[in-house]
């Protein structure tokens, strides 16, 4: 009997222990869900959600240029030395002391200014006597033919003294000169560029006194080398710039050499330039200087600093309207200093990346900055 009690409350024991553990544990499950989620929703609160990325934050900052029309040409790149087209050195005709000096250097003259006076006593005087010795053979001629129809005088004398006056002529008309020659004069127009004599010099017959230049007309002198023959010819345009002188300078070919210098296998090629200002260039001014062999009007341009030079292609990033850029392979032509000349596949008014090229690729997103 007892045996049968204790089997019954071990049962029943048993029982109470299995219907308690069942909610136990499903409420330790509960709370361990809960605490897990709470832990999820905490490190959503430290750390953010990664679906909250915005294109904006992703995009990388790129400077850009637009594609745009202007003038496209092909150039070869040489120095130029000006040089006058008119200059000339001028020298005494006469010998003498220099009494009076005219100009100084700077100045501006004309042809025939009397630049300079020699002493002339000499020269005056052999004009004169010069002069009274043809007027007195001429009217002796005069009167021999007067006489001649009265038989008063023959031919022979008529021609004789006919003779002497133009010997006589000849003579006042080299004493003119001497006496002319007492006055140095400018044998061109331009600038005094050198004055040699002093006030009180004894000068020398022949001796260079002054130089004059003429700047209304400057030459810029450049060697091309052979290889560029083909490609000059008279008329082409030059674009010329000078240290110190804001505008360039614009010039055509006026002259090319026939001939091509063996020692240093290059042909003298001559560029004229109008030059109305004259204080602003001078013979011996060194520039720099374009010769523009071909121009294109009216073509699709971008910046030198968009273009990528990758094996043999030429490529650009275009900005699209999303902010996404595309990698453009282009096919290029003349190129200048700042540009490049675009021959397919950019319209007019894209924008093109300048700066940040090597940070992005194809389909990146940018955003430009100014």
């Amino acid at each position: 009997m007892k045996k049968i009690i204790l089997l019954v409350c071990i049962t029943l024991l048993v029982s109470c222990g299995d219907k308690s553990g069942q909610p136990v544990d499903a409420k330790n499950t509960t709370g361990n869900n809960a605490s897990q989620s709470g832990n999820k929703d905490s490190q959503k609160g430290k750390w953010g959600n990664k679906d909250d990325n915005t294109p904006e934050k992703n995009a990388i900052n790129v400077e850009a240029s637009q594609v745009y029309t202007g003038e496209a040409i092909s150039i070869f790149n040489t120095t130029t030395i000006l040089e006058a087209d008119l200059e000339s050195a001028v020298t005494s005709k006469a010998s003498g002391i220099v009494l009076d000096i005219n100009v100084e250097v700077g100045d501006k003259v004309s042809e025939g200014d009397v630049l300079a006076v020699l002493e002339s006593d000499v020269q005056e005087l052999q004009f004169k006597s010069a002069e009274a010795n043809y007027q007195k053979s001429l009217n002796n001629y005069e009167r021999a033919k007067a006489l001649i129809g009265k038989g008063l005088a023959n031919q022979e004398q008529v021609d004789n003294l006919k003779f002497e006056t133009k010997a006589l002529k000849t003579k006042l008309d080299e004493a003119r000169l001497d006496l002319e020659f007492t006055k140095v004069q400018a044998p061109i127009s331009g600038l005094i560029t050198k004055r040699n004599i002093k006030k009180g010099n004894l000068i020398p017959q022949h001796s260079e006194v002054f130089e004059i230049v003429n700047f209304e007309s400057i030459q810029a002198i450049v060697n091309i080398p052979e290889s560029k023959w083909t490609q000059m010819r008279n008329g082409l345009e030059a674009r010329i710039n000078f240290a110190g002188i804001e505008e360039v300078v614009s010039g055509k070919i006026l002259r090319i050499d026939p001939v091509v210098d063996s020692s240093t296998g290059t042909f003298r090629v001559t560029i004229e330039i109008n030059n109305t200002d004259l204080e602003k260039l001078r013979p011996g001014l060194f520039g720099k200087t374009q010769i523009i062999l071909d121009k294109h009007d009216n073509a699709v341009l971008v910046s030198k600093d968009a273009v990528i030079r990758e094996d043999k292609d030429n490529y650009v990033y275009v900005i699209n309207d999303d902010k996404t850029v595309s990698k453009v392979v282009i096919e290029t032509g003349y190129e200048m200093d700042d540009s490049i000349e675009v021959l397919s596949d950019l319209e007019i008014g894209q924008k093109v990346v300048t700066t940040g090229k090597n940070n992005i690729s194809e389909e990146s997103l940018v955003e430009v900055v100014e």
